[in-house]
């Protein structure tokens, strides 16, 4: 799973009339896109190998489902299907991913990858056990990164991320992998959860986030 942050949208402009007979303009509708907030700076990186793909094909059987999956899923990966927005992701496409489980530098709790409904686009997703040990592995993932970058430009950057309509929902780290793939981690502290979702070329893995980067139901 190719491993594993940003106020949704422009802020709605408020017009102030001189009077009560001037009205204001229509306000525009807000977008959904996310987008990064304040880079934090991390420490030395050592990179982060990309978690190799494994390709299923859906199939008609109920998604999220113990034991149907192949590899199938067990109950705590089953667990991070059922948080996953259907629209975006097909859940009966989730398998088990237990080569990142309790393996260095995931040490995910469980891992599970998933297709995207629209174009199969492969993520991975791992729970931790603590937010700690979710931002554990996010420091290894940055390293060196000093968050001064702009991922949006497939660039390297440490940030965190949000929406138009909460507050920091997470991390988001972006990096360039040995193999030159670009890969973005970001993270959901609530449900303890990071996603990561990789590709060869920096800005169409950028551009594809900007759309995606809300496949929980709680964002």
């Amino acid at each position: 799973m190719g491993l594993l942050t940003a106020v949704i949208g422009p802020l709605v402009a408020v017009a102030l009339t001189g009077s009560a007979t001037v009205k204001p303009p229509p306000q525009p509708p807000t977008s959904t896109a996310p987008y990064t907030s304040t880079p934090t700076p991390t420490r030395t990186r050592t990179p982060s190998p990309s978690p190799s793909p494994v390709r299923t094909t859906a199939t008609a059987r109920p998604p999220c489902t113990v034991g149907t999956a192949s590899p199938s899923l067990d109950t705590d990966q089953a667990a991070i299907c059922t948080l996953l927005r259907s629209s975006l992701i097909d859940r009966r496409s989730c398998h088990s991913r237990p080569d990142l489980e309790s393996v260095a530098p995931w040490n995910a709790l469980s891992a599970i990858t998933c297709e995207t409904a629209a174009d199969s686009t492969k993520v991975q997703l791992l729970r931790y056990r603590t937010v700690a040990d979710m931002n554990a592995y996010l420091d290894r993932a940055a390293g060196s990164v000093n968050g001064l970058g702009n991922c949006k430009d497939g660039q390297e950057s440490n940030t965190t991320w949000h929406t138009s309509s909460s507050g920091t929902l997470g991390r988001k780290v972006c990096i360039f992998l040995s193999n030159g793939k670009f890969q973005i981690n970001w993270a959901f502290n609530t449900e303890r959860v990071v996603v990561v979702r990789e590709d060869q070329s920096a800005v169409s893995a950028a551009s594809w986030w900007d759309k995606n980067a809300c496949l929980l139901t709680s964002c």
